[in-house]
């Protein structure tokens, strides 16, 4: 049985570490670095990589960084990179999702995806601004792997970021500096077990609880994400 574990991550931003993670959403998109050392609890799975953790941005997820508005980082985002003001579910304030140009030679954070006349993203960092005057990089997902966007359902501001194996949703912290997962599912124990294995809560301010689901359960919950989501659409600067 897979568990989900609660790890620490310290001072990993640094610019040698970034190379590290393999976190090249933020220089990709920003002209100039904008992060600084903190220590964080990272959310992450034994199994099957999550939207979150496969993003590459684990040690930065809540990191502060230089700028003292959202509004500063839209100003700093390179022509043909996308953003959208929003609300994320688990947080009352107004955050910033920010996507890289399709025009990206690193594939993994290719972001920009164009349908119909209107920009989506397939991999977004979002920002929260915390406190007045202090922006965090609340994480990134990685949305793209099977050409779905970040979308969200636009009655509860949850996230959704289904992919060929996995369930999962996503809020925010109770202060916004971070993103979690609101529930999570996986089908690699299917086979051996005849059950999807995965975690869930209701809100914020609960500890995550371990089930293990039917195949049934979890095709409803892939049902759901279709029927009450909407891709996001951004501007384009």
């Amino acid at each position: 049985m897979k568990r989900k574990e609660l790890k620490p991550i310290a001072g990993l931003l640094t610019a040698g570490m970034l190379a590290v993670t393999g976190f090249v959403g933020l220089p990709a998109v920003l002209s100039i670095p904008s992060l600084e050392s903190v220590d964080v609890v990272m959310e992450e799975n034994e199994g099957r990589p999550s939207a979150l953790s496969d993003s590459g941005n684990k040690g930065e997820v809540g990191a502060v960084t230089k700028f003292k508005s959202l509004d500063e980082v839209v100003n700093s985002l390179e022509k043909g990179a996308g953003y959208k003001y929003m609300k994320i579910a688990g947080y009352n304030k107004d955050v910033l999702a920010v996507t890289p140009t399709d025009e990206d030679d690193q594939d993994d954070v290719a972001g920009i995806f164009f349908r119909d006349g209107k920009a989506y993203a397939r991999y977004v960092i979002i920002y929260s601004e915390v406190k007045p005057g202090k922006v965090v990089c609340a994480g990134a997902l990685k949305t793209g792997g099977t050409g779905q966007v970040f979308r969200i359902d636009p009655k509860t501001g949850v996230i959704y970021t289904t992919s060929h194996h996995t369930f999962e949703t996503y809020f925010l912290s109770p202060d916004g500096s971070e993103l979690w997962h609101k529930d999570f599912y996986e089908d690699d124990d299917l086979e051996k077990y005849g059950t999807c294995w995965g975690y869930e809560r209701a809100t914020n301010k609960e500890e995550p609880v371990e089930r293990d689901i039917t195949l049934e359960e979890y095709r409803s919950l892939i049902d759901k994400d279709n029927a009450v989501t909407q891709g996001v659409v951004f501007t384009v600067k």
